[in-house]
């Protein structure tokens, strides 16, 4: 909280544009290979950006439910589908690095792009939870 007002939808903007452009990256960089190390920088700022705005999510979490009166039910919904979010791109990063280990680079690319692409839907998800509850009463 700063100032009584919770910091979390100041926060969540950045890993939602990092960690959806980070896919495109990941896209990109089937035919670009230089844009691979762009995607490794840009999920490693967009999962730090995302632990940031998930771990301010308690401070907005009460806002939410004395100001906006917001079921309980739906905070703990949003607050899975971020966390959800959050490990699929842990593990597209971890697939990432191991790529630039392997000597089958390919399959690892394309398995860290398969898997930050179900990250995206689970992000846009949870990012939509979140505007239902502020946007819709």
């Amino acid at each position: 909280m700063l100032g009584g007002i919770p910091l979390h939808p100041l926060l969540v903007h950045m890993p939602i544009g990092l960690l959806l452009f980070a896919t495109l990256l990941l896209l990109g960089s089937l035919k670009w290979t230089q844009l691979k190390l762009f995607s490794l920088i840009t999920l490693v700022v967009g999962l730090l950006s995302g632990i940031a705005a998930y771990l301010t999510g308690d401070g907005a979490e009460e806002f939410a439910e004395s100001q906006l009166n917001v079921a309980r039910d739906a905070i703990h919904l949003h607050e899975d589908f971020a966390l959800y979010s959050l490990l699929t791109f842990g593990l597209s990063l971890a697939l990432l690095l191991l790529h630039y280990r392997s000597k089958k680079k390919q399959p690892l690319l394309i398995a860290s792009l398969v898997i930050a692409i179900i990250g995206s839907g689970l992000l846009t998800y949870a990012g939509h939870l979140g505007g239902q509850m502020v946007y819709v009463k």
